[in-house]
């Protein structure tokens, strides 16, 4: 189990420093290359020599992988994201406010979930073809083609500026825990955000715990005697769980970037907002140090699913093993 996370944590690290390169290239793609930011603080005292001045300053006069190595350096030993010229400050120092606020909204939408979507799915298998199925699958295929930022907006008419009058938005400049004080605040963001998270995840729920049934312990199983309800809690549902585990990890980037979606439209002061306002105003560094944020809270998440899936099902570390 440990060389199974090792090997893990090895594959995550090098997905990371892939995204911190490409993070680390895009400011070289704007006007006026890695001297953007001068030209954009200078404004009309942006000649030559100013320029000149403002990188050596900041250090953009040194070659491409000096910086880069000088980057690197600043992530994994101080977690400096960047520094923001327009706001005069760390791009953390900006940013820290609002990541306990999106991690809670996230977490607590993957934790209902998980407790709504995989029973669901298990119902839906157990009763295939019944009423209930077709009910629970054309109300998943219908959240799952709306986009997140319609299913708020049609939240919101529905259930803020009509009946039954919820919160239009979460409490402004509040506490990350805040979530579970005034839930009512929560109340419609939490929902859209799981909404359209439960429906994929319960439609492949369903269909490995089907594609596990079939399978020849699961007919030995019945043939020894073993009651319905022992069959499906005993040995389907933990085989039927690895697929699961995987499909969670994969949906991480998916949540987190529906929470985005959610905290713009609920006007919740995450990293959402903070997003939008820096795109706004054209703050590079405060998008491309959110966006390696992100990166690694995804990689966090597979690196937990993938460490999870070895834990449900060894068979998978013996065979990493063995290759």
């Amino acid at each position: 189990m440990f060389t199974y996370i090792i090997r893990r944590l090895g594959q995550a690290l090098l997905v990371l420093v892939i995204v911190m390169f490409v993070t680390f290239s895009l400011p070289y793609f704007q006007n006026h290359g890695i001297y953007g930011p001068a030209f954009a603080i200078l404004g009309t005292h942006a000649n030559p020599t100013n320029v000149a001045h403002f990188g050596a300053q900041y250090g953009f006069n040194h070659p491409f992988f000096v910086r880069f190595w000088n980057y690197l350096v600043q992530v994994f030993f101080h977690f400096n994201l960047g520094h923001s010229y327009k706001q005069n400050n760390s791009v953390w120092g900006i940013i820290a406010l609002y990541v306990p606020r999106t991690i809670w909204l996230a977490l607590t939408s993957l934790v209902l979930t998980i407790i709504i979507a995989i029973p669901l799915g298990m119902v839906q298998a157990t009763r295939r073809n019944t009423v209930f199925d077709y009910a629970a699958t054309g109300t998943a295929f219908v959240l799952y083609a709306v986009p997140t930022f319609l299913l708020c907006l049609l939240a919101l008419e529905a259930f803020s500026f009509r009946w039954p009058h919820l919160p239009a938005s979460p409490p402004g400049g509040v506490a990350p825990w805040a979530i579970f004080t005034d839930p009512l605040g929560f109340l419609l963001p939490v929902a859209c955000l799981t909404l359209a998270t439960i429906a994929g995840l319960s439609r492949f729920m369903r269909g490995t715990v089907l594609e596990v049934m079939v399978q020849d312990y699961i007919r030995s199983a019945r043939a020894k005697g073993c009651s319905s309800r022992r069959t499906l809690f005993r040995h389907a549902f933990r085989n039927a769980l690895g697929p699961i585990i995987t499909i969670l990890g994969l949906s991480i980037p998916a949540l987190l970037g529906g929470a985005l979606i959610v905290e713009s439209v609920f006007n919740y002061g995450g990293l959402g907002v903070q997003t939008v306002a820096a795109a706004s105003s054209l703050d590079i560094p405060i998008i491309l140090g959110i966006t390696l944020l992100v990166s690694i809270l995804t990689l966090l998440g597979n690196l937990m699913a993938d460490i999870a899936l070895g834990l449900v099902n060894p068979r998978i570390r013996i065979e990493g093993a063995s290759r």
